[in-house]
């Protein structure tokens, strides 16, 4: 039995030892790098395309109000935790989106009480610096964020009427 098994073992042990012939340096094409859609348009424009809709609503596949560009604005201009949540809320009454003296101006207010707590942004077209106004009654004055940015009238912040 032995006898039978030796070729086959020789056989096999003299194919382990074979080397395979290198295979010659051939290129390769690497694939073009395809870019990847934007999930909102970028400058200059990026803000111009919610003029005429409401803050919270959707414009492609976002809104105003959940635009990152318009959250790390507003976050920039206002360091009251209470005013950046309430002015990106989409619990708020509104008007739509106006384009006005060179920015974008929404506007909104709480619902109820629109008169005593309203808040507008203004926000450049290319996303990139905002002005948030926030207007409490009880205060009688607007507060704009960052400091001096607008005038602070008794009556509200500015709107799109």
């Amino acid at each position: 039995m032995l006898r039978r098994l030796a070729p086959v073992l020789l056989v096999a042990l003299a194919a382990c030892q074979q080397q395979t012939e290198p295979v010659a340096n051939v290129a390769t094409p690497t694939p073009a790098a395809t870019p990847s859609p934007s999930a909102s348009p970028t400058a200059p424009e990026a803000m111009a395309r919610y003029v005429d809709h409401y803050p919270y609503e959707a414009v492609g596949a976002t809104s105003f109000l959940g635009d990152p560009l318009v959250k790390a604005a507003v976050a920039a201009a206002v360091p009251d935790e209470a005013v950046r949540d309430g002015v990106l809320s989409n619990e708020a009454v509104a008007t739509p989106i106006v384009m006005r003296d060179g920015r974008v101006l929404a506007w909104g207010c709480e619902p109820h009480n629109c008169g005593p707590h309203n808040w507008s942004i203004a926000i450049t077209p290319d996303g990139k610096r905002a002005a948030v106004c926030y207007y409490d009654q009880d205060a009688k004055a607007a507060r704009w964020y960052p400091e001096g940015a607008g005038p602070n009238p008794d009556s509200g912040c500015p709107s799109g009427d």
